[in-house]
């Protein structure tokens, strides 16, 4: 039998306000969706105990400022433990988790990329040679766990190579 993995993603403009996180928090739950992507919550290391216990699962962040970048991956209680490797960037902008089942593998990666054209393509072309671009798929497409795979805002169906591992991602970005 396959395992299901549902994702939603949400661009929340920030987050910090106690209210509108818990906002933010019940209607992530009220989907029940099992992974929710977050981007632009304008989280600090220090927010994380405080967010996850509201939050009442996994949360695994990559961490912005104040009023920019910060985004999040939240897990349901039903995926406790299946989050075998996280890694993250240092500028608020990625989050990649690796998942294990039975059935096989899966990775999903939150990306907050630049707004200005020149950064986000630089961004991607930074990006994108940590994975393998296997073929383009249509957004209505269904995958089952035993196919480890990572869309991008383009449509891309990309396998990672999580041994390269974030240190050498941030190694060639550099600053911006």
């Amino acid at each position: 039998m396959a395992h299901t993995l549902s994702v939603a993603t949400l661009n929340v403009n920030g987050m910090r306000d106690h209210r509108k996180r818990s906002r933010i928090f019940q209607y992530c739950k009220s989907t029940e969706v099992d992974c929710v992507c977050l981007q632009e919550t304008h989280i600090f290391e220090e927010d994380v105990p405080l967010w996850a216990y509201e939050w009442g699962g996994e949360l695994h962040a990559s961490f912005g400022s104040s009023s920019s970048c910060g985004t999040v991956i939240l897990l349901s209680p039903r995926q406790a433990g299946c989050a075998t490797r996280v890694e993250t960037d240092h500028e608020g902008r990625l989050v990649c988790i690796l998942f294990k089942y039975p059935q096989g593998n899966i990775s999903i990666c939150n990306v907050y990329a630049p707004n200005r054209p020149s950064a986000r393509r630089d961004f991607f072309n930074t990006l994108l040679p940590l994975f393998l671009v296997v073929r383009r798929v249509s957004w209505s497409e269904t995958l089952t766990v035993s196919q480890t795979r990572v869309f991008t805002d383009s449509g891309l169906l990309c396998l990672p190579v999580l041994t390269l591992g974030l240190q050498s991602w941030t190694a060639v970005r550099g600053g911006e």
